[in-house]
């Protein structure tokens, strides 16, 4: 069993419910003027919107919050837009995603639901989900499993030596230290922090 060094994640969850968005940067400058309350740099945050909440609004919330320096934690394919509406029941229901291919440096796969990469994920690329990551190779890159707070996910590689893991809000870094994998592992989270053990 190997344990790796892990710390929280912090990230800003903003709940709104009506459809004044000034309202609500109101209620942000007073959290963000308390003197426990620190934003830093770059600081990832996610919106969650009630139903019926326009468009409109959560894109001036979002443009507010960049503009303090934070970062949307999710986005849409193909765009840079925040996930407007998280529906936690909908994604546990979600289909696997299987990916036929080896992820280079800069790429990036992210899925709300389980993820199966059929090859490696080299050094620089990511792969995010809401639920499980399962690599049928070797794991060199980041990898984010459950990552709107899901601890109760897993990361399988056949060869896990990644840069970063996360699991819900824990982050770990291995230590480049440790000797090679030669059997199959799983990460998980026990008690605060991220540990690795053997497959079987």
């Amino acid at each position: 069993m190997i344990k790796v060094k892990s710390k929280p994640l912090t990230v800003l969850v903003v709940e709104v419910e009506g459809s004044d968005p000034e309202e609500v940067k109101q209620k942000l400058e007073e959290t963000f003027g308390r003197k426990f309350f620190s934003i830093g740099n770059g600081m990832p945050f996610l919106i969650q919107a009630k139903n019926g909440v326009p468009e409109s609004t959560i894109a001036e919330i979002e443009n507010y919050l960049r503009q303090k320096g934070l970062k949307p934690l999710l986005q849409t394919v193909g765009g840079d837009k925040t996930v407007k509406q998280v529906d936690l029941e909908k994604v546990k229901g979600s289909e696997v995603l299987i990916v036929n291919k080896n992820l280079r440096a800069g790429q990036s796969i992210e899925h709300a639901g389980d993820v199966l990469i059929i090859g490696d994920v080299n050094p620089g690329a990511q792969v995010k989900a809401t639920g499980n990551i399962i690599v049928m190779g070797a794991l060199k890159g980041v990898a984010w499993a459950g990552y709107l707070g899901n601890q109760d996910a897993v990361i399988v590689a056949l060869r896990m030596e990644p840069q970063q893991l996360r699991i819900g809000n824990i982050i770990a870094v291995p230590d480049e230290g440790e000797p090679k994998p030669k059997a199959p592992e799983v990460a998980r989270v026990k008690g605060d922090e991220i540990v690795i053990e053997p497959l079987v």
